[in-house]
């Protein structure tokens, strides 16, 4: 418990400080209004009491009616801050909670955007990720808001106390008693519920799944086509219904552990309230005693349940306020080195030593012992079976990944030591699985060195032209202006039209190494021949990584090597490997023989 404990003051003084941050004023004047809060409805229940003894004096004539004024004033400014700082304390909630979700949700993508594909791929650290970034903003200030209400409703329990102990003692026998375990029982259910949530993260993202199945554009016209919508449906179904039968569990007990600690207190203080009255019939307690003590007995029971609630809903939110801390302390595993690149004339020189790689959380590896080298300007195509390790190679090129040994030398530089804004911007990287931009034809292709395009229409039109893809953006509705996509544009484009935009943005940034990733699998032959005549100029004088599993492609290249098991086995012209008559001339016959061969 202890060291619960422990933790939680280290995630909420985390959490605290970088509210402090972002947003000291609003801080400030969330406090002020907090204490002020906490105090008020003791000093109004005192003056009521005095007001109730001065009306009781009044009608009985040992006091004259004007001693009421300065009471009825008092009862009234009070009562009108009390309201007035209900409305100043929300607006400033919401002011925070505007000011963190920005600050906060910024801040998680951009440290995402820092950690490398290896941690970004791995389910496990999806959840981490998934974990930190839901309504983070909102919990920080959730947890804000709630401590707060604690500082007030505990400010209040403890006046408020103080007032009713001095009209009935016996108080004390009521009150803290019930309250500290009501307190652990609150605490205990709050921890249930965040282990719920922490369970469920992998669900909720089999349940966003099956939702996009059904409604997502891309995804629509297969499962309408198998008719999968009942079976998806059914399966969403069956998460969400897990999710509620649990939380009907957690409502019931707190239901029952809440109304039995209402209970005791209600009955409690009941019983003490017609003791005072008693003591006012007696003559020991006056009239204001016992409307004091009626008024603020309930504003104390009140107190209580609210501030326990509100310090347990604190604790919970540090919970899950540890996952965002916990993501936020993830360092990134590609770190920038220092040395920069000498200057390229032409293409970049690259030499592979020794590389070898495997995936976090899988025992075989992907690549074992690769050495080769490229010359400036020469064009090297990677062949091999599926799983062979070729994009892998590719990527590692580009430092998407780090080798687990060996090294990687472009321009004589080690990619591990290069800086890599520099290094990358190096690297015209066209993938297999390029992406299709939800926006303009402009940005799409923009997008490949944005830096320099997205604001000069010109020069977009220019790499698009030199791409060989401005006859088909004058065909859109809108030319280069088209929304594409389903999810806010109307207009969506065939696979090998988005790969020939895909093209144009991997020309776009002019890079002295091109690593091309099949970039003609959703091409016919009439479009991949216009392609590649015109990538021969445009890539002349540059270093080319070439992957594919067309032949007609591969030929273009000055030299071949052949991957399998995540080694070399070949290399060589096309004409030195058909002569050695080994598994390239075996691939390339079956090729074209027109069987089916697996070297993508």
């Amino acid at each position: 418990m202890v060291h619960e404990l422990r933790g939680h003051a280290r995630t909420t003084s985390w959490a605290l400080g970088r509210i402090w941050s972002v947003a000291r004023g609003i801080v400030v004047a969330a406090l002020s209004i907090a204490v002020l809060r906490g105090v008020l409805p003791a000093i109004l229940a005192l003056v009521v009491k005095v007001l109730v003894d001065v009306v009781v004096a009044v009608t009985t004539g040992t006091e004259n009616a004007a001693t009421l004024v300065p009471w009825l004033v008092a009862t009234f400014v009070l009562a009108l801050i009390e309201g007035l700082s209900w409305f100043a304390d929300r607006y400033l909630g919401e002011r925070l909670v505007d000011e963190l979700e920005l600050d906060v949700s910024v801040s998680v993508l951009e440290h995402a955007e820092t950690l490398n594909l290896a941690f970004l791929e791995d389910p496990a650290r999806r959840d981490l990720i998934d974990r930190a970034r839901t309504n983070a903003g909102s919990r920080m200030a959730a947890l804000f808001h709630e401590l707060r209400a604690a500082v007030t409703m505990g400010l209040q329990a403890v006046s408020l106390l103080g007032v009713l102990i001095v009209i009935e003692p016996m108080v004390l026998l009521v009150v803290p008693p019930v309250s500290i375990p009501f307190l652990f029982f609150q605490w205990r259910l709050a921890q249930k519920r965040y282990q719920d949530e922490y369970e469920r993260v992998t669900k909720r993202r089999w349940s966003d799944y099956y939702s996009n199945l059904v409604m997502g554009p891309y995804a629509v016209p297969e499962t309408r086509l198998l008719h999968l919508g009942p079976l998806l449906v059914q399966r969403y179904q069956r998460l969400l219904a897990g999710f509620r039968d649990r939380n009907l569990t957690l409502h019931r007990r707190n239901l029952v552990g809440s109304s039995t600690a209402t209970f005791i207190i209600v009955a409690g203080l009941y019983a003490l309230f017609a003791r005072v009255a008693f003591n006012v019939v007696e003559g020991t307690a006056t009239v204001g005693d016992l409307a004091i003590f009626t008024g603020a007995a309930g504003r104390l029971r009140a107190s209580v349940e609210q501030g326990i609630r509100s310090a347990t809903k604190a604790l919970e939110q540090t919970l899950f306020i540890a996952n965002l801390k916990e993501f936020m302390g993830v360092n990134a595993d590609l770190r920038s080195g220092s040395r920069t690149l000498p200057e390229a004339a032409g293409g970049s020189a690259l030499v592979v030593d020794d590389v070898r790689f495997t995936y976090p959380g899988r025992d075989r590896p992907v690549l074992s012992g690769v050495s080769f080298e490229v010359a400036p300007g020469e064009t090297v195509a990677l062949v091999g079976e599926n799983g062979a390790g070729k994009t892998t190679l590719a990527k590692l090129i580009a430092r998407l990944y780090d080798p687990d040994g060996g090294r990687i030398l472009v321009d004589g530089v080690d990619v591990r030591e290069a800086d890599l804004e520099s290094l990358q911007s190096r690297v015209s990287f066209i993938f297999q699985r390029y992406g299709r931009y939800e926006g303009s034809v402009a940005e799409n292709i923009a997008f490949g060195d944005w830096r320099r395009l997205l604001e000069d229409r010109a020069e977009i039109e220019s790499v698009a032209s030199a791409a060989g893809v401005d006859e088909l953006i004058s065909g859109l509705p809108d030319g280069y202006d088209t929304l594409l996509g389903r999810l806010f544009g109307s207009v969506s484009l065939s696979g090998g039209q988005w790969q020939q935009l895909a093209l144009a943005r991997g020309l776009a940034r002019d890079g002295s190494l091109i690593i091309l990733d099949e970039p003609t699998a959703n091409l016919d032959p009439k479009a991949e021949f216009a392609v590649f005549s015109r990538f021969k100029a445009l890539a002349a004088g540059r270093t080319t990584i070439l992957v594919s599993h067309r032949f007609s492609t591969i030929a273009m290249a000055d030299r071949i090597i052949v991957l399998a098991d995540g080694r070399i086995i070949e290399s060589g012209s096309h004409d030195e490997l058909m002569r050695q008559e080994g598994s390239y001339a075996a691939l390339y016959r079956l090729h074209r023989s027109g069987l089916p061969s697996e070297v993508g």
